[in-house]
């Protein structure tokens, strides 16, 4: 045991400001029962590394975990620092220590208070609504929760489909369609993409067939002039019919069938792309344009080889080798 602590007090005098290094170390200290050597490890290396917030959430842990909630409670208030440079995993994490060790007050006492952080994103929101509805069993809070930040984060998609995705657990289908309509009412087009497709995705498995395809019109129809849906014939034929009949990894024709149809519409999206003339260029005008290259990107990544077609001829299958062929009585090949 001295010969393996000797041997990481030998390792660190070269990889001093490794992390990882140190959390070994410690982890290796606190399964030899040593605590309170782990305990020095720690303190060193947060010494070594002040700003490394993976250390402190492993010396928290370590702490939290031999009962000393006292010591555990100042590290995590060392992440939450300054307002400015708090973040917001740092909130989340201090809710979840103090749910753990002081209950189901303190958490929410600190929430409110975190909320009116500027660093405060809908993360946290999301957080402590799932902790309120998975451990405190209230769904009436974490709807609440959801709805209040709701006002701040109507532009965030990923936040309205995580509180899609609640509403799904209290199988609120009419709330869930009340949601996708306010998002998709004040989301621009560009960032309403994931939204109609969870939309769609929703009518899909729960609505009649009359809603599931007026929702697949009215998505066909708000992002038409976006790259992701593009103008393909099939999107009002099979891809659509595959997409409402399949079920996870079920489909309702072969692989096959999945194959052509996806490069029938890879084609009928990029056939009406205009085709870069300069691509059909010699290598030496490439070159020249090469040097042309906005700044800041280097000219060698951008440097494509091209075979030279100027001295390409037409292929005549009457040629063969070794032979000539007289185009007229005068000229011969």
């Amino acid at each position: 045991m001295l010969f393996a602590a000797f041997s990481c007090t030998q390792c660190l005098m070269y990889l001093y400001h490794y992390p990882d290094i140190w959390y070994d170390y410690a982890t290796w200290q606190a399964k030899s029962g040593s605590m309170d050597a782990a305990v020095k490890v720690f303190q060193r290396a947060l010494k070594a590394l002040p700003e490394s917030e993976m250390l402190k959430y492993a010396y928290a842990e370590l702490e939290e975990s031999r009962g000393a909630l006292q010591s555990a409670k100042k590290l995590y208030e060392s992440l939450l620092g300054d307002a400015a440079e708090t973040t917001a995993l740092a909130h989340i994490q201090f809710i979840r220590f103090l749910r753990r060790n002081e209950g189901v007050e303190a958490a929410r006492k600190y929430f409110l208070d975190a909320r009116k952080s500027p660093s405060c994103t809908y993360h946290v929101y999301v957080a402590y609504a799932l902790m309120a509805f998975c451990l405190d069993k209230d769904p009436k809070v974490a709807h609440n929760v959801f709805e209040a930040g709701l006002k701040q984060f109507m532009h965030e998609p990923v936040y309205i489909l995580e509180y899609a995705d609640f509403l799904s657990c209290l199988n609120d289908d009419r709330n869930i369609r009340a949601l996708f309509e306010r998002a998709l009412s004040s989301l621009p087009q560009e960032e309403s993409i994931e939204i109609w497709k969870r939309f769609t995705q929703f009518e899909k498995t729960y609505g009649d067939l009359a809603s599931m395809l007026k929702v697949e019109q009215r998505r066909k129809e708000a992002l038409s002039g976006t790259i992701e849906e593009g103008a393909s014939a099939l999107e009002t034929s099979l891809l659509d019919l595959i997409s409402r009949y399949s079920f996870k990894d079920l489909w309702p024709c072969s692989s096959k069938d999945l194959d052509h149809l996806s490069r029938q519409e890879w084609l009928s999206k990029n056939i009406g792309k205009k085709v870069d003339k300069s691509a059909l260029s010699n290598g030496s005008a490439m070159t020249d344009k090469s040097t042309s290259a906005p700044s800041g990107v280097p000219t060698a990544s951008l440097k494509v080889l091209r075979p030279d077609t100027s001295q390409m001829v037409i292929y005549d299958p009457r040629q063969h080798h070794g032979t000539s062929f007289c185009l007229s009585k005068n000229i011969c090949l």
